[in-house]
């Protein structure tokens, strides 16, 4: 086998992935020191499964990760692989192709692969045990490996021998089979132990299972009668029941019918009450119903005359506005005539006007004017003069039209203000009126929700209290037939307490007769308290003690066993009260048990009776603990090793010695105690129920004294808000009325203002007051230009005084064209005034038009809604009419009702009186039954708890037929019983399982010891193969260490002795060496370089004993000389055949010898890499 390469990958300072290429020979890796050159032979030895991290130069494992440097960051993991060629097949049973890896994460966790496949270290480690290859083989050799052969100890060197000759698999071998030599003998004394405490335990066991066996016996005969007593009293109660059951079948029967009966009545008498309250809703609707019809009807009445009154006033209106449209269209036509002659007047002048402007300018032309700037600008200002006066003029006139518009129109503006003022006042009266009236509403419908809130709320409070009834009478039902079923069934129990059923027939006797006996106290199940948690491990611990009777002294004692005896009537216990002493455990076991979880205490502290009684008490448990279950009982009785009884809370009891008892029968049966508590619950729960079917009827009664008292509440309320309804009626119609005058005088008081405001001629008064200002403006303006005119005028006047004969003709024709001027602008004025008058009279009549349009819509209207009045109120008086009828029909149904109801409530009650009758009938019967029920209910719990039987079962085992023949037969057994005494019936099992453990412990301890005889044997084998391995392989390794000494040292001589000959698995190694020149001694005396030189060439006699496919050398000649390197490494050259070296040096000598070399740097801080060396570089 072959090494054929190494990949390193975060393993110490190799941070990226590294794979190295081995080749045969010898393969050599050189670098400076802390290149990271070990790293690769630690590498090596971590996957060949190496577990110390201190080997590794390490604290932990996880260390071996790379750690991280200045430029690069810690890895998570480190992973390393190594591939072998084993197509030798070194390794028998792998491949040609073997790849080792192994990987550890910084979280401490590792994975192993062989051929990629998940192994164990284990594996791996077996993988090369004895193989010259393992983690601690002498394949991997490092400068401290050479200096550990000449500094350890004798014994110490022999594992080199050991793992030559491949006796390692042995010593593992051996190391377990001591292991289990240890504990077989460990075992086997255990085994050694119990037997002899069985064998003690076996002979009273044996005594007292056989005592049980006769008890046994006889108390199965005893048993068969018992089955056959029960068998018959069960079928005679049986019988009995069957008769009561069939008649008490018929009487639920009747009840059911009287109860569907009483029911259906109830149903009948809810429903005609229902209808009857239907109608009385109705009626009291309709006739409500009637009366608004009434009111409303009345309030048409009233508004149809307001209608009709409306009518008339728009009559009157639209006849006044139509003679004012023609009044207006007369004016009109006048108006517009006026303006034609106006325009033709206007025409006439303006074509005389052109005619003057003719002649002016012809006569200018003729005398060649050439009027001066300054003649220019007199012209110019005269011209702007005629201009302002000319518009003057113009305003003057429409200042005069418009105070004679205004003049006319003051008269009907004042009659139009006095009506305005009416129709305010008018208006702020009805709105004062309507303010009153939604007052009045608004209180009226705060009251009707007040009131309708209230009977509301009384009404949620009847439904309330009728669920509330409903219920209550349900519980009272429930109560009931809880009370009879507690008390059928306490009756059951108290007769079979009171004639002590269930107790032996000698105990039975004496407390039955116990006023015979004043000392008789009664039995411990009469006279102890016990909760009902702790009531079954108190049962399970007494067991037939619980018959046991309490008497006050030894006499009483003695007279009842006198009793018993003399006639026969059976045996009984008696507890004195006078000579009984309590037992109590040791404090010690105390203390222990207090330490046990699930511990609860001692029986006897969980139990509470009379001061006089507690010595018995103490005597019967005090010696017993209890525990909360199995577990916990199981490992109190291990704590206090077996000295006491425990009982577990669900009945489990483990007795002293270990014995352990359990389990539960199918139908288990009630003991004595379980009795007593359900009889003193059931006592309990009748008085509750009986207290609680009290309250229930007081709280009945209350209920419905309230439900009385909220039908008269309601009825009140129902007729005050039938009264209030009424009144807010009257409001709202009254609120309505109103609205409808306001809207009314709203409408004529903005027709009157409509009027006022085309008669106050805003726009007229504006335009006045524009006029006046614009006036005012233009006589000062004239003013000025007639100084400026005057100021020109008598500068030029010397001029014009030479002109004015030429102009004279001029100035007339301009004083004509004036003239035409202003009587042009007059006609224009007038023409203005007759525009402004008839758009005023066209805008009038276009608003008399909107209005006569607007009154023939509200004529319409109002004649619609009056055609709708009539018509609204012929409905209500139809409506009034049917309705009344209704009323009418109501009234005979609702007597028809009362009549139907008072005989339906008649035939409730008798119905309720027969389910009553019925109901006590049943009652009777089920009591009766019930008390059958629970004598059966016993009988057959004693079947199935003492028997395990069901009755049909019995009755096929059951063949006696005469139940007195069967008393008697009971009566013999159960004394022969009585005088056998206590008998301890778990001795039979106790017996059988110690005697059976014995056996298994017997036959056990045989095999231990054959086991034990056989692990020496294997054990003096594997030894004499060891020493036979170890001495043939010294020999061999010890000849060849003699005969290659002299090879490598030049001469001289060296041998192996063994320290101690006789002990060849412990003797120690002894190397005693003579290099030339100097005498022989041990290699401790030698000098360094020889002590190494020597170690080496054991190693090399290792080799040639036992040649392996590679060997690590780490600087394994570090303390060589030159010379001593230059014998150590060609004698390398001798192995390389079969041995693959991988080399690690820093001397030439090695290098020179090398097929291979490699070199390790760190071109990066920190970071390991491998590179290609030359041998030149290096030498």
């Amino acid at each position: 086998m072959k090494l054929k390469s190494l990949t390193i990958n975060g393993f110490k300072s190799f941070a990226d992935k590294t794979e190295i290429d081995f080749r045969p020979g010898i393969t050599g890796i050189v670098g400076p020191n802390g290149s990271g050159k070990s790293n690769i032979i630690e590498a090596l030895r971590w996957v060949l499964g190496e577990q110390s991290a201190k080997n590794l130069r390490g604290s932990k494992m996880p260390d071996v990760i790379f750690a991280g440097s200045a430029s690069r960051a810690p890895l998570n993991r480190a992973e390393v692989s190594i591939e072998f060629d084993n197509s030798d097949r070194f390794l028998a049973d792998q491949p040609d192709e073997l790849q080792i890896t192994r990987r550890i994460y910084r979280s401490g966790e590792s994975e192993f692969l062989i051929n990629n496949k998940k192994v164990r270290l284990k594996d791996i480690v077996n993988l090369f045990m004895d193989t010259g290859l393992g983690k601690e083989s002498f394949s991997v050799i490092s400068q401290g490996r050479v200096e550990s052969i000449f500094n350890s100890k004798p014994e110490d060197r022999r594992v080199l021998i050991e793992e030559t000759a491949g006796i390692l698999k042995y010593k593992k071998e051996k190391e377990r089979a001591q292991k289990e030599l240890d504990e077989t003998t460990d075992h086997l004394d255990r085994v050694v132990d119990i037997l002899t405490e069985l064998k003690r335990q076996k002979e009273p066991l044996e005594e007292q299972a056989s005592i049980a066996k006769d008890y046994l016996e006889q108390k199965k005969q005893f048993d068969y009668y018992e089955l056959n007593r029960l068998v018959l009293e069960i079928q005679q109660g049986q019988t009995e029941k069957a008769e009561i059951d069939s008649e008490l079948t018929q009487t639920k029967a009747l009840l059911e019918k009287y109860q569907v009966e009483a029911e259906k009545q109830e149903q009948a008498t809810q429903k005609l009450h229902q209808q009857q309250k239907a109608v009385e809703e109705e009626l009291d609707s309709s006739q409500e119903q009637l009366v608004t019809l009434t009111e409303q009807k009345e309030r048409l009445v009233g508004r149809k005359d307001v209608s009709e009154q409306q009518q008339k006033f728009q009559q009157e209106r639209q006849t006044e506005l139509t003679v004012q449209r023609d009044n207006n269209q007369t004016e009109l036509k006048e108006l517009k005539k006026r303006l034609q002659e106006q325009t033709r007047k206007a025409d006439e002048l303006t074509q005389r006007k052109q005619e003057i402007n003719e002649q002016i300018q012809e006569l200018k032309v003729n005398q060649k004017m050439d009027p001066t700037e300054f003649e220019n600008e007199i012209q110019r200002l005269k011209q702007q003069l005629n201009e302002k006066i000319q518009y003057k003029m113009q305003l003057e006139s429409e200042l005069n039209f418009l105070e004679e518009h205004f003049n006319q129109n003051r008269e009907q503006l004042s009659q139009l203000e006095k009506e305005r003022t009416n129709f305010v006042e008018q208006l702020d009266a009805a709105n004062n009126k309507t303010k009153l009236c939604k007052q009045d509403l608004s209180a009226l419908k705060h009251q009707v929700e007040e009131i309708e809130h209230q009977s509301n709320q009384t009404q949620a409070r009847q439904n309330e209290l009728q669920h509330k009834l409903n219920v209550q009478r349900q519980n009272w039902y429930q109560a009931s037939e809880i009370i009879q079923k507690a008390k059928a069934r306490y009756e059951a129990l108290h007769s079979v307490e009171s004639n002590y059923s269930g107790y032996y027939a000698g105990v039975r006797e004496i407390l039955r007769q116990r006023k015979k006996f004043a000392g008789v106290v009664g039995s411990v199940a009469e006279t102890i308290n016990v909760d009902q948690k702790y009531s079954l491990a108190i049962e399970t611990a007494l067991g037939s003690q619980l018959q046991n009777v309490i008497v006050s002294d030894q006499q009483t004692a003695k007279e009842c066993i006198r009793y018993l005896t003399q006639k026969r009537l059976g045996r009984a216990t008696f507890l004195p009260q006078s000579t009984m002493k309590g037992r109590v455990l040791n404090s010690q076991i105390v203390r222990q048990a207090e330490n046990v979880p699930g511990f609860i205490g001692i029986a006897s502290k969980l139990v509470s009776t009379k001061r006089d009684n507690q010595e018995i008490i103490d005597y019967l448990l005090g010696t017993t603990l209890v525990a909360t279950d199995l577990d916990s009982a199981t490992s109190l009785a291990n704590q206090i090793n077996h000295r006491a009884k425990v009982i577990s809370l669900t009945g489990d009891v483990i007795n002293p010695g270990g014995s352990m008892t359990g389990g539960k029968n199918r139908n288990q049966q009630n003991g004595l105690l379980k009795k007593k508590q359900e009889t003193e619950t059931l006592k309990r729960q009748i008085e509750t129920m009986q207290n609680k079917l009290a309250d229930l009827e007081v709280d009945g009664q209350k209920i419905n004294q309230e439900i009385e008292t909220l039908n008269v509440e309601n009825q009140n309320q129902t007729t005050k808000l039938n009264v209030v309804l009424q009144k807010r009626k009257a409001a709202q119609e009254k609120v309505d009325d109103c609205n409808f005058e306001i809207k009314r005088l709203k409408n004529e008081l903005a027709s009157v203002e409509n009027e006022i405001a085309k008669i106050t001629g805003k726009e007229d008064r504006a335009q006045k007051a524009k006029n006046q200002d614009q006036l005012a403006t233009l006589k000062a303006e004239i003013d000025k230009l007639n100084l400026q005119l005057e100021q020109k005028q008598s500068i030029s006047q010397n001029q014009r005084d030479v002109e004015q004969a030429n102009k004279q003709k001029l100035v007339g024709l301009q004083q004509e064209q004036m003239q035409i001027t202003e009587e042009l602008t007059t006609v224009k004025i007038h023409q203005k005034e007759n525009q402004t008058q008839i758009q005023q009279l066209q805008r009038a009549m276009q608003q008399i038009n909107r209005q006569l349009t607007d009154l023939e819509n509200q004529k319409s209207e109002s004649q619609l809604h009056g055609d709708e009045l009539k018509a609204k109120a012929h409905e209500i008086e139809q409506q009034h009419a049917s309705l009344n009828q209704a009323v009418q029909q109501l009234k005979v149904k609702r007597a028809k009702l009362h009549e139907e109801l008072e005989t339906a409530e008649l035939q409730s009650r008798r119905a309720n009186e027969l389910q009553q009758a019925a109901y006590d009938d049943q009652r009777k019967l089920s009591l009766r039954t019930g008390k059958l029920a629970a004598e059966l209910e016993q009988a057959l719990n004693e079947l199935a708890g003492d028997y395990q039987l069901t009755f049909e079962k019995a009755q096929k085992q059951a063949s006696e037929k005469n139940l007195n023949e069967v008393l008697r037969h009971l009566k013999l057994l159960k004394r022969g019983i009585d005088e056998l005494g206590n008998v301890n019936l778990g001795a039979i099992d106790e017996f059988e399982r110690v005697n059976e453990r014995f056996e298994f412990l017997n036959t056990q301890q045989n095999d231990l010891v054959v086991a034990k005889e056989t692990l020496i044997q294997s054990m003096n084998e594997m030894d004499s193969e060891v020493k036979q391995r170890f001495k043939t392989t010294f020999d061999q390794v010890s000849k060849a260490f003699s005969e290659l000494f002299p090879q490598i040292f030049g001469g001289g001589k060296a041998y192996l002795s063994l320290t101690a000959p006789d002990d060849l698995l412990k003797t120690g190694i002894e190397i005693t060496a003579q290099p030339p020149g100097k005498k022989a001694q041990r290699l401790s005396l030698l000098s360094g370089g020889e002590r190494s030189l020597t170690a080496i060439t054991l190693l090399f006699a290792l080799l040639k004993v036992r040649p392996v496919p590679f060997a690590v050398l780490d600087e394994a000649e570090a303390a060589l000389d030159d010379a001593n390197v230059a014998r150590y490494s060609q004698y390398l050259k001798h192995f390389d055949d079969e041995t693959q070296f991988i080399v690690i040096t820093h001397r030439k000598g090695t290098m020179m010898q090398a097929d291979v070399l490699y070199g390790v740097t760190m071109q990066e801080s920190g970071i390991s890499k491998m590179v290609s060396v030359a041998l030149t570089d290096v030498i």
